[in-house]
């Protein structure tokens, strides 16, 4: 497969995936919960912690979780106040509509996270990235030297999803966060897979989109299936070593 269609296949997800079109999906972290005005140091610690506790969830379940959750109890996005909690105190505000799965692991990452805001930055995402020249790479050497102190959120899937959903979703000027690449998720090596182009690492503008085509789209063939089901809806079928050509041929045209 050539660049110009690498390059045509990642404009095609990334239009689909803007527009709902990978099977309803569509970027969960955009919308604002209610209270929340974007791009203020509150909208961006709200998107700190989600992004904390986003290993392995699927996305449109947490991130709407999460507007749940701030509506109804805005106090557990506050890092100053979760400086001074206790995480076994969170636990049932946390598990109310879903926000965490795991319930005392969570609830100490998500306690943490705002600690480690409060300890590094007075509790001001904004001061933090600040500090680090508004710097995308630097504020990820930042966290790759500082585990301890951020230990979910300074993985190496997590930091570059969550530095470059600070300069998207939260409309924050971060340069250089069109360099960040993320570790291929389960569900976007089997796309890439499927489109022939097997990598270990994906641009960061890139993750979410390749991401929802494995897993509302790729899913949806079984091994034994020489054709994909959703081969006829998918932006990208005529690239695909499992799509129907023929079926596929009106999306390429």
């Amino acid at each position: 497969m050539n660049r110009k269609q690498r390059q045509e296949i990642r404009e095609r997800l990334l239009a689909a995936y803007a527009d709902g079109g990978l099977w309803g999906a569509t970027n969960p972290a955009w919308s604002l919960p209610e209270g929340i005005t974007r791009s203020t140091d509150e909208h961006l610690a709200y998107l700190t912690l989600v992004y904390a506790i986003s290993g392995g969830r699927e996305p449109q379940a947490l991130w709407e979780a999460a507007r749940q959750t701030f509506a109804t109890d805005a106090e557990l996005f506050a890092p100053q106040f979760l400086a001074y909690a206790k995480p076994t105190q969170l636990v049932s505000r946390l598990q109310q509509y879903g926000l965490i799965q795991k319930p005392t692991s969570d609830a100490t990452v998500w306690q943490r996270t705002g600690q480690a805001l409060v300890m590094r930055a007075g509790g001001s995402v904004i001061k933090l990235l600040a500090d680090h020249e508004n710097d995308a790479l630097r504020v990820l050497a930042m966290l790759a030297e500082n585990k301890a102190t951020f230990p979910l959120l300074s993985g190496p899937q997590t930091a570059p999803r969550w530095l470059h959903g600070i300069a998207v979703i939260g409309q924050y000027p971060l340069t250089n966060s069109e360099q960040l690449t993320v570790p291929v998720s389960s569900a976007a090596a089997r796309a890439l897979e499927a489109l022939t182009l097997p990598s270990n690492k994906i641009s960061a503008m890139s993750y979410a989109a390749f991401d929802a085509l494995g897993r509302y789209g790729c899913a949806q063939r079984k091994s034994t299936q020489a054709i994909c089901p959703a081969a006829s809806s998918c932006p990208v079928a005529h690239f695909c070593q499992y799509g129907d050509k023929v079926e596929s041929q009106k999306i390429s045209d």
